[in-house]
């Protein structure tokens, strides 16, 4: 079998399986959550060191992504793990222009309006990269 690239799109559709959150054993929860509070504590101890804008960078981790690869790799395979990962990655880039339209847009506009633009920014460059990096061209 030959390794996959980033070109490739996803071994499973994107969709939303809510039954899946009762297979979650309470182990898993346990594992993920204790990631989460490590991580958010290492951001408030960057953040008391060196100042906020040091620990927010640290705060857009996602902080449970750790456990979930753990997660993921040990329960399917490392595949699988690369693939969450990738898709992190993506979300992540979106994250940081959702952020940046609404620091550009705050002192401008109203902030419901900072809101929608910002996460019309989000879409298009999740969805957009989506495309580019996954979806076969025919």
């Amino acid at each position: 079998m030959s390794e996959p690239t980033i070109r490739q799109p996803p071994a499973e559709p994107i969709g939303i399986e809510p039954e899946r959150a009762r297979q979650v054993s309470p182990s898993h929860v346990a594992i993920r959550f204790a990631f989460g509070a490590v991580t958010s504590i290492a951001a408030a101890v960057i953040g008391l060191a060196f100042g906020a804008r040091a620990s927010g960078l640290f705060l857009a981790f996602p902080a449970i992504l750790a456990a979930s690869l753990t997660l993921i790799a040990n329960e399917e395979d490392a595949t699988a793990a690369r693939e969450d990962a990738r898709g992190a990655v993506v979300g992540s880039i979106a994250l940081a222009v959702f952020a940046a339209v609404g620091a550009a847009l705050y002192t401008e506009i109203p902030a419901g309006l900072v809101l929608v633009a910002a996460t019309a920014a989000w879409t298009v460059v999740a969805l957009g990269l989506y495309v580019i990096l996954w979806v076969r061209r025919h």
